[in-house]
């Protein structure tokens, strides 16, 4: 069974019906988790994942617009992540030039055996760490 790790990017795409200049993001988003739904692949989040959505989202938003998509979170699950991943992902993020949050959601998306599923070209610098895909290539 796939699990997926699903970076903010891809969730505000389907939370905001985004496009860029040629492709319906949150459709594609969409599409992804309907993929997900009917093959009953697990979706997991962590609160570094909500805390990026709430500079944008309520949490009833999220609740509404992002995770009941997935069946009514049947198919969602909540992560964690302690200090030594913190710390590996400050690392990770120096020695690869990129964000913090998105190291740190490349160590946790690694430690949980899960592929991520993001828009963020900068995870390409973390393909060492975890496999990343765009929703469309799943």
């Amino acid at each position: 069974m796939r699990k997926f790790y699903v970076d903010t990017s891809v969730w505000l795409d389907l939370a905001f019906d985004r496009r860029n200049h040629v492709r319906p993001l949150g459709e594609l988003a969409f599409q992804f988790f309907k993929k997900c739904v009917r093959n009953k692949w697990i979706v997991i989040y962590s609160e570094a994942v909500i805390e990026e959505l709430e500079e944008r989202l309520t949490r009833q938003e999220i609740e509404e617009r992002c995770f009941a998509v997935l069946e009514g979170r049947k198919l969602i699950q909540r992560v964690e992540f302690d200090k030594k991943d913190v710390k590996e992902a400050e690392m990770l993020s120096r020695k690869e030039r990129v964000a913090f949050t998105d190291a740190l959601h490349a160590v946790i998306a690694r430690n949980n055996k899960a592929e991520v599923v993001s828009r963020d070209k900068h995870f390409e610098r973390l393909s060492r760490v975890v496999n990343c895909l765009f929703p469309e290539e799943v």
